[in-house]
């Protein structure tokens, strides 16, 4: 059964707890944990004694954690950006034994580059992302790559050959549908190719098509959700789709993240229903 979940990437300033507490408030049944350096909850003021009270947080409101999200660039950046990059994946590798050891969340991150890079930078991709997916393995952690528009990868076709060269032994896909919608690719097209290897997922609305795109939230848009998620649930996924609110969005003046994910959570619960999954 899929489940409706938020992550906290809308809401960088907010405290781990009252995010959590509004998640569970609106009728989320997970929560997905950002760790980059402009977030709260950054991977490089977790503390044991953070761990913890997530921990207990979590369990005290019935919540799961299916991702955390630690996106870095490993494609052409200089080497202090690399490491840095290299030393937030693998902490957040540990933060999901350490916060669901039973049953950790996937660790969501993009690859970085541009999109003219691809052919010539693939290769350099798939030597950056083996020590991860090395961690990852050894830790019993699945890795969901996320295609995003504008960067090196941002095709389905192009994620699947990761996959195939790297092996889906804990490598997965987070898929994020307005990435391929706004570069005009087909959503049956994408479910057919990455559905099977989706080990998550982020809902958000986009207008416009790359490079004059906008992201939106869910319920600024006229997208059916619903029709994402029968196709998605035909295919045989049954995790999270998980709200995220993008930075685009964050930037307007009148900014509210907590009346954004309201908007995203009344639209996505219609869309549940309507979809009857």
């Amino acid at each position: 059964m899929q489940q409706l979940g938020i992550s906290n990437w809308g809401m960088p300033q907010i405290e781990f707890e009252p995010f959590a507490r509004f998640a569970r408030e609106m009728g989320f049944a997970g929560i997905e944990l950002t760790v980059l350096g402009n977030w709260s909850t950054r991977m490089e003021d977790v503390t044991p004694e953070k761990v913890r009270h997530w921990r207990d947080l979590i369990s005290e409101l019935g919540l799961e954690l299916p991702a955390i999200a630690s996106h870095s660039p490993l494609l052409e950046v200089d080497r202090e950006t690399l490491q840095s990059g290299y030393r937030r994946l693998y902490g957040a590798i540990a933060l999901a034994r350490e916060l669901v050891p039973d049953r950790p969340p996937a660790i969501n991150t993009t690859i970085g580059g541009s999109v003219g890079d691809w052919e010539g930078k693939r290769r350099q991709a798939l030597d950056r992302l083996g020590p991860v997916l090395e961690a990852a393995r050894a830790a019993g952690v699945d890795i969901a790559l996320e295609p995003h528009v504008g960067s090196s990868l941002h095709t389905p076709q192009q994620t699947v050959w990761v996959l195939d060269q790297l092996g889906r032994q804990n490598l997965g896909v987070n898929f994020d549908y307005s990435h391929f919608l706004a570069q005009d690719i087909d959503l049956q097209t994408s479910v057919d190719l990455l559905a099977a290897d989706t080990v998550h997922t982020h809902l958000k609305g986009v207008r416009g098509r790359w490079p004059d795109h906008e992201f939106l939230v869910p319920g600024e848009d006229d997208y059916d959700y619903a029709e994402e998620l029968r196709l998605m649930e035909t295919a045989g996924y049954r995790g999270f789709q998980t709200l995220e609110v993008s930075v685009m969005v964050q930037r307007r003046p009148d900014y509210d993240p907590f009346e954004s994910a309201r908007l995203g959570c009344v639209t996505l619960q219609r869309a549940f229903r309507e979809a009857g999954v």
